[in-house]
């Protein structure tokens, strides 16, 4: 019994030393995709490499616009291994948006409430956008590191603007006409001819009208102007079950 006892401790050191390492390189990817989200195609088009252009990233950056260093990235943004940290918990700017979503982030973590946001804004290059994010899942693909996805903390801060993209569940830049469709994990994107977009909940079946949302002045619909997010609205579904 004693024999084994150094190999089960060699052994449960090497485990600790590859979930160290895991999680360094973990972090390493979602600091450098932190500091991709601030990258321009100017930027690439005149900085000779990437490494010169991530080096540059908070000399360029827009007026009143905070770039964290390394170590306060994942203060705020990387939780313990296992553990979930709550966004809204850090800070929550004084904005109606922001302090809306703050009040549906662990109801949704949770399964309790399903969100999807409707954001009409101006992207960084000033250019209209909008589109439909599924906010759970977003959340939840934002917690993983090295996951591409909106940036809550600094959101919920104040410190960047809510943006959908081409990765949510409907996006259309204005300019040129495009539009994206994306099922999420909890939707299925259903477009019908007379009732218009409408969004199939997975988990119990349920399926949102977005026409009807609005027309019927849902009590599960909230219209939001945001002084720094744009016109917003935000549609709650109550989910029927526990996931």
């Amino acid at each position: 019994m004693d024999e084994k006892e150094p190999d089960l401790k060699i052994f449960e050191a090497e485990k600790q030393l590859k979930q160290t390492s895991d999680m360094e390189r973990k972090h390493g990817t979602a600091y450098t995709n932190y500091l991709n989200s601030f990258i321009k195609v100017e930027d690439r088009r005149y900085l000779p490499n990437d490494s010169v252009v991530l080096r540059q990233v908070p000399l360029r950056a827009a007026v009143g616009t905070m770039v964290m260093t390394p170590s306060q990235f994942n203060e705020v943004h990387l939780p313990t291994l296992g553990k979930f940290i709550y966004f809204s918990d850090k800070s929550v700017a004084n904005d109606p948006l922001t302090m809306a979503l703050a009040e549906r982030e662990k109801l949704n973590v949770s399964k309790t409430l399903s969100t999807i946001i409707f954001v009409s804004t101006r992207d960084s290059k000033g250019f209209c956008v909008s589109g439909y994010i599924d906010l759970e899942q977003s959340l939840r693909c934002f917690q993983g590191a090295g996951v591409k996805g909106h940036p809550w903390a600094d959101i919920f801060a104040g410190r960047r603007r809510l943006e959908p993209n081409q990765q949510d569940l409907s996006f259309i830049t204005w300019n040129n006409g495009k539009v994206f469709y994306n099922d999420s994990d909890n939707y299925k994107i259903i477009p019908d001819a007379v009732k218009g977009l409408c969004f199939l909940y997975k988990g119990d079946g349920s399926l949102l009208t977005i026409e009807k949302y609005i027309t019927d002045e849902h009590p599960r619909c909230k219209f939001i102007e945001s002084p720094k997010h744009g016109s917003t609205v935000i549609y709650d579904h109550r989910i029927r079950r526990k996931m």
